[in-house]
């Protein structure tokens, strides 16, 4: 993993957790390599750090973003003959020293892409000549590691991305490892007797779309004057969000309660009859897989995963326009449809049958158990595992 620290602020902390949840009863170790410190105390769990680069100044970042790749590869090495499989995950796509280790000791590889690094150097360096070079140089290590996986795993079937596109590329596989507790995240209370109408979960970042979501603030108010909306999160433009409520009045209609323990998310989401979610980019949001697991109704963008989620007018709506006008219309029509119960009921049936933790487990079982001959025919075509 290309984390400094793996504790509970981390993005990807609870998907780690889910992935030692479906494989802990089956291994006898899950050698977590990389980050200096992990809040994971599990038995199973065996935390191998690795010293994280310290100086932010450019020439020498480069040298040591390169060193720590050697010493994630160094770990890795030390390790081999105790490696059945080599799971490469935050970050992934970027450590190809490591992975190259991996396959000179025959240990099998296998990658998680849940996004393109590129857009991440272009949102933090601009568009200038200095950023396209440097993605440039991204985007081949991503091409090469994807290359030289063993297996490469998407969140879902109908993700894509730029890496894959060289022809010589291994078995690629759709397998989430985001399940969902059914019996924690339960539709427990009818749409309509629901307090909150609008629910948004997640970081106030640009990427999530909050700048969308205030814009279409006033417009929701002003055409529901009883609405209440209640946007569940925290980040950089936190300060903003509470900034744009207070400035146009909207505190009657609009609360922000900031970052909720996750024991209490399912009772928030079982108030709500939609979860808003513009995101620009997303992998599979765990927060959507939550909300309709409760039967709160999804507005989302089709970005990543989130068209395989959400079957536009069954269980969900997809969001065709972010701008202010187009969120409040969409919304509007969602909040009006006679039929929502039932699409909440269609949302909450779809996560227990295909994000439930059985059926989790199972698939990342037979993902690492499957016999090579099995993988051998599978081919390059993308697989569901």
């Amino acid at each position: 993993m290309f984390a400094d620290e793996l504790d509970r602020e981390h993005a990807a902390y609870e998907a780690v957790q889910n992935f030692v949840d479906v494989y802990e009863s089956d291994v006898d170790r899950i050698a977590v390599v990389g980050p200096e410190r992990i809040d994971i105390d599990r038995a199973v769990v065996d935390p191998v750090p690795v010293q994280r680069p310290q100086s932010s100044v450019p020439p020498v970042t480069v040298t040591e973003y390169v060193g720590h790749q050697g010493r994630i590869a160094a770990a890795l090495w030390h390790e081999r003959d105790r490696l059945d499989a080599a799971f490469f995950h935050i970050g992934g796509t970027m450590l190809l020293v490591p992975l190259l280790a991996c396959t000179f000791a025959g240990v099998r590889t296998l990658l998680f892409v849940t996004g393109t690094v590129t857009e991440g150097v272009y949102a933090r360096r601009g568009t200038g000549p200095l950023a396209r070079g440097l993605a440039g140089i991204v985007s081949l290590v991503e091409r090469v590691t994807c290359t030289l996986a063993d297996d490469v795993i998407l969140l879902s079937r109908g993700m894509d991305h730029p890496a894959l596109e060289w022809p010589l590329s291994p078995t690629i596989r759709a397998a989430n490892v985001n399940y969902v507790d059914c019996e924690e995240f339960a539709k427990r209370t009818p749409i309509d007797e629901r307090p909150i109408d609008v629910v948004f979960v997640g970081r106030f970042a640009t990427v999530k779309g909050i700048h969308d979501i205030l814009g279409a603030l006033p417009r929701l108010v002003a055409s529901q004057p009883d609405i209440r909306i209640e946007l569940i999160g925290d980040g950089d433009l936190s300060d903003e969000v509470a900034t744009f409520v207070d400035r146009h009045g909207l505190s009657e209609n609009v609360t922000c309660p900031g970052w909720v323990d996750h024991d209490d998310l399912p009772a928030r989401l079982d108030d709500a009859r939609t979860l808003l979610l513009p995101s620009r980019s997303e992998g599979v949001p765990k927060a959507l897989l939550e909300a309709m697991a409760c039967g709160t109704v999804p507005v989302a963008t089709p970005v990543g995963g989130v068209p395989d989620l959400v079957d536009d007018g069954s269980n969900g709506v997809l969001l065709r326009d972010t701008d202010p006008a187009a969120i409040e219309r969409t919304v509007t029509a969602v909040l009006e449809r006679d039929d929502l119960d039932a699409v909440s009921d269609t949302a909450r049936d779809y996560i227990e049958r295909n994000y439930a933790y059985e059926t989790i487990r199972d698939r990342y079982r037979r993902l690492l158990v499957e016999p090579e001959a099995d993988r051998a025919t599978a081919g390059a075509g993308r697989d569901t595992v």
